[in-house]
């Protein structure tokens, strides 16, 4: 027993230590690349989002699946055609944090998203409990998921589509 112990504490031969990242390390690299993110998601702001996404990142909103169908891509073009083209449709959005989270490669964004969108001519607005978790590797984002409480939407949705219906034609 005493040595497998002796072995474990044994230093390399080399005598050198290995440089591994420490925890508050990662942290302080991954929050500014998180933060820059994800203010440029909730302003809708592509063109400073772009840079900050690696070429292999993916977006996800499992959430999402029941209200708007698939909500996944793979890649950053994938990624920058879903937000510039998928989130047209979006008149306005606006996030009051709850909470904001930086833990090693991680981002997590917890509030409520106040948004506007054109669905199929009728304006919904909602506000939604919302979380975004984003990972950071080599300094851009590699992976977005989000998740969302999309009861309030929904019912905005409908009494919206109601309104319209019942508005006059003219």
């Amino acid at each position: 027993m005493s040595v497998v112990a002796f072995a474990l504490l044994a230093v390399p031969a080399t005598g050198a230590e290995e440089t591994r990242p420490t925890y508050s390390g990662t942290t302080e690299v991954t929050a500014p690349v998180a933060d820059a993110y994800f203010k440029a998601y909730i302003a809708r702001d592509w063109d400073a989002l772009e840079p900050l996404l690696a070429d292999a990142a993916s977006f996800e909103d499992q959430t999402a699946r029941l209200v708007f169908g698939g909500v996944a891509r793979e890649g950053r073009l994938a990624m920058m055609d879903l937000f510039r083209n998928g989130y047209a449709s979006i008149k306005d959005m606006s996030f009051n944090p709850l909470r904001t989270i930086h833990s090693a490669d991680f981002g997590l964004y917890e509030g409520v998203l106040h948004w506007e969108i054109d669905v199929n001519g009728v304006i919904v607005i909602s506000e939604t409990p919302f979380v975004t978790i984003v990972k950071v590797l080599e300094g851009k984002v590699i992976e977005h998921r989000d998740f969302v409480d999309y009861a309030p939407f929904i019912a905005a949705w409908k009494q919206a589509s109601e309104a319209a219906k019942a508005a006059p034609k003219g």
